[in-house]
């Protein structure tokens, strides 16, 4: 039987329907190993999940081919590709979409000679009076120009440094195994992981193409010389550093508590119970925590640009989210702050916590000189 491996999801355990229900689990003195068989779940479980995103997006799919085509009838086959041409031909065997029966020329004359041709009635007045005008669009704000910018850039920047980061983390994962597996039966989760500051230069090499992109677009927004400029090194290694430090705290953690359960009977049991936990530990970074960290990384990148293109002594603005209810950042919004000294709550420039999306910006910018917001 031909393997299941849903398109579109990289990180899909690749598993066949023999596979998953024949799947023999490594024994234990008092039944299964558990740690194995936790590990089998979650590859089922990422199967699962990526099956269901698959049948969405299908989904999602014949909907638009479907309203491509006259109201209530399918497309026309004349203009569907043979995959298309299929999908549809499935849906229909199985009920879903019916196709009705196309009239003929001369059923379709007949028709429109038999119709009453009646003048289009005037429109009739209401008990509620005639139809108020609609109203028009509010015009966007110089913030909301500034932010839109912002917004589009680092979009346009996130999807190759995911990629790029996911595998990353696979191949920090290989070699954490790997050196656990080496260590046997001493296992320090200190140790295991990479120098702090080697696997912070590791990450600061993935990002930095990426981190100079958004710094660069930010200090144009606020600087004269509407150029962009790299990241300084410092900011490189502030943002690398605090987007690794969750995961080594999660995983030293995790292995701490591993061999916190033990003994263990064979090394090989040890090792069975490291790569469950460790698989798991990073498959949850990966899917809840990396985009959301990337996110961060990019939006403090950019911020920082603003502030350093702003010039020296400049008067500051705090410009929080729109509809954003963070109290730090309404109240740092109240009032402009020169540039050097910090807002009222402590800091020097957004962000103010982790998932802020605030900008900086200098007062002048506002004045007579919208070129930075368009």
């Amino acid at each position: 039987m031909d393997e299941v491996e849903p398109a579109g999801s990289s990180d899909a355990p690749r598993l066949s329907p023999g596979e998953i229900a024949y799947h023999e689990f490594a024994r234990a003195p008092d039944g299964l190993d558990e740690g194995d068989v936790r590990d089998f779940l979650g590859q089922v479980a990422d199967l699962i999940a990526a099956g269901r995103e698959r049948e969405q997006r299908l989904a999602e799919r014949v909907r638009e081919l479907e309203a491509r085509g006259p109201s209530g009838a399918t497309p026309s086959t004349d203009t569907l590709d043979p995959r298309t041409e299929a999908l549809f031909a499935q849906l229909r065997e199985s009920g879903d979409a019916p196709e009705p029966a196309a009239p003929t020329p001369a059923a379709r004359s007949k028709a429109r000679a038999a119709s009453p041709k009646t003048p289009e009635p005037a429109e009739a007045p209401t008990a509620a009076g005639p139809a108020a005008d609609p109203q028009p669009a509010a015009e966007p704000s110089a913030d909301d120009r500034i932010r839109a910018r912002r917004d589009t850039l680092l979009e346009s920047l996130m999807a190759d440094l995911l990629r790029t980061a996911k595998r990353l983390l696979q191949d920090e994962q290989n070699v954490l195994l790997d050196a656990a597996r080496r260590a046997r039966s001493r296992v320090d989760p200190e140790r295991l992981l990479p120098d702090p500051e080697h696997h912070r230069e590791v990450w600061a090499a993935v990002l930095t193409p990426t981190l100079d992109a958004a710094y660069g677009g930010g200090r144009m927004v606020s600087g004269k010389s509407r150029k962009a400029s790299d990241a300084p090194e410092r900011v490189v290694n502030e943002l690398a550093a605090g987007l690794i430090a969750p995961l080594r705290e999660r995983l030293v953690t995790t292995l701490g508590s591993v061999v916190a359960r033990g003994p263990y009977e064979s090394s090989a049991e040890l090792h069975r119970e490291l790569v469950s936990a460790v698989g798991a530990r990073y498959r949850e970074w990966r899917s809840a925590d990396l985009e959301i960290r990337l996110g961060d990384a990019l939006a403090a990148a950019y911020t920082r640009g603003a502030y350093d293109g702003a010039p020296s002594g400049a008067q500051l603005r705090w410009i929080p989210v729109s509809g954003q209810r963070c109290p730090d950042c309404e109240d740092n919004s109240l009032e402009p702050t020169v540039k050097g000294q910090h807002f009222p709550t402590g800091q020097p420039h957004p962000p103010a916590h982790p998932g802020c999306r605030c900008l900086v910006l200098p007062v002048e910018a506002d004045r007579g000189d919208n070129s930075a917001s368009t």
